[in-house]
Formats: C-alpha cells, structure tokens, sequence
C-alpha cells in the first residue's frame, strides 16, 4: 500500500469541498480517504503531499496521439485542405515504429498534465498499445477504419484482439467519418454494433462542407 498524507483532497463526491487528510492506495485502488484510524497498516511507500491538492485525473475523449509529429505542420487552414493535402500525405509515409515514438511523446505529455487516460483512434494499434501499457497509462481505442464494407472485416478483428488483451486497454467500435468511407460500411458496422452491443465512434459534423455535401450525397445530415 501507499500512503498519501498532508494532503488537500477533491473527490467530486457531492460537489467541490475540500477535505485534508490522507489517501491510501492499495495497488490498482483507493483504499481510504480522509481520516486515518489509530492502527496503520505497513506501507510500501510514503509520501508528504505537502499540502497540495490531491483529485481525479483527467481524461482525454477525443485523441490521435501519434499526430504530435504534425504539430504547428499546417495551421490555419480549412479541416478538409489540412487533412488531404497537408496530413493524409505525410501519415502515409508512418511506419510502426514511428507511430511507436510519437505515441511516447504524446503520453509523456498528458501524463505530465495529469491526464491518466486517453481515447485513441489511429494507425498500428499495436504500437499504440505497447506504448501505453510501457507507460502505464489508460488506453481506450475507438476504431479507426476508413473506406467500405470490406474494411469492417479488419475492425472486428482488432476489436476482438484488444478489448480484452490487457487491464489497461479496451477496444471500442469506430470509423474515421462520413466522407472518408461510404454506406456499405456504415451498414455493416451497424450490424457488427448491434451484435456485440456496441456504441459507435466517429468523427460527425466538424465543418459546415462535410455537413453540406453529405446532404448531397445521401439527402441527410451526417447524424
């Protein structure tokens, strides 16, 4: 067990007051908040928080963590002309172990913001999740396939070997957007969805032009 002591702690549990005490953590969970009985139990670790705050960490819904390497590349520009002329082409010449590296940097960072776990959607999802179990941090993946109906194929294959493949990685069912695949994949990722009791992840109405030529493809909005 570690002991946290001299601490402020913010549970969020009824609102926003803060308490002083201490928190235990007994490997993967909190063991105690607040007040300590007389009798302590043997500590592996203990550590004078110092009168800090102590509170949940954050979580990030809506990353593509190996994009750090496109950082400032191309700003200020409209969402389709930055992915297809400026991303697109250059995340075609990733490799695994690139994604690898810049999935480092990437978790570096949000660990170093308090952010404990984040929703991932992008390429090699096994160098995404050796990167995150490496760090020890949370990782959920949200899909990431693009293109037809043939492409769901590979979706249910990574679905079934990440969901479970580790405590700190899940896998959840998700397609890159509307105008980046086509309705026979819409179609059978319901199927696959509604099969394994699954929600659905995707990019939806970013921008006004996908909003307006969705309309123009199907007659409907993108929702």
């Amino acid at each position: 067990m570690i002991r946290f002591y001299n601490a402020k702690i913010l549970t969020m549990d009824g609102g926003f007051d803060v308490a002083e005490g201490a928190l235990w953590t007994d490997g993967g969970k909190i063991a105690l908040v607040g007040a300590e009985p007389a009798e302590h139990p043997a500590f592996e670790r203990e550590i004078d928080v110092q009168g800090n705050l102590l509170m949940p960490s954050f979580k990030n819904a809506h990353t593509h963590s190996a994009m750090t390497f496109l950082r400032s590349f191309a700003e200020d520009v409209p969402l389709q002309t930055w992915l297809f002329e400026k991303v697109f082409p250059y995340e075609d010449r990733l490799t695994e172990d690139d994604v690898y590296a810049f999935d480092r940097l990437a978790i570096l960072e949000y660990l170093a913001s308090g952010t404990t776990a984040f929703f991932d959607m992008y390429f090699y999802p096994d160098a995404t999740a050796n990167a995150a179990i490496e760090s020890g941090i949370r990782l959920v993946f949200c899909g990431s396939i693009n293109g037809s109906a043939k492409d769901v194929q590979r979706l249910n294959d990574q679905y079934r070997k990440f969901r479970n493949m580790h405590p700190l990685v899940k896998y959840r069912l998700g397609f890159h957007a509307e105008y980046t695949s086509d309705e026979s994949l819409h179609k059978e990722l319901a199927k696959l969805a509604a099969a394994e009791k699954e929600p659905v992840y995707t990019h939806i109405s970013e921008t006004k032009r996908e909003h307006d030529e969705c309309i123009e493809r199907h007659g409907a909005s993108p929702a």
